[in-house]
């Protein structure tokens, strides 16, 4: 079930949204987008032991992983 909880935007522009979250809001905030399910937290520890070992690409930005 879907939780509710205030959020405040402090900054927006195009490009950009800057919001604002309380600490007893923060929880819930990352249950909602995912930050708690098993593969997100299995993906995090594959990324740390490949960054251990040296695997690690340098990329100017998040969209060329996308795209």
């Amino acid at each position: 079930m879907a939780q509710t909880f205030n959020v405040k935007v402090s900054k927006k522009d195009r490009n950009n949204i800057l919001i604002e979250i309380s600490k007893e809001n923060f929880e819930a905030f990352c249950d909602t987008v995912g930050l708690y399910k098993k593969e997100f937290l299995e993906l995090l520890n594959a990324a740390e032991q490949d960054h251990r070992k040296g695997r690690v690409t340098k990329r100017k930005s998040l969209k060329e992983l996308v795209s």
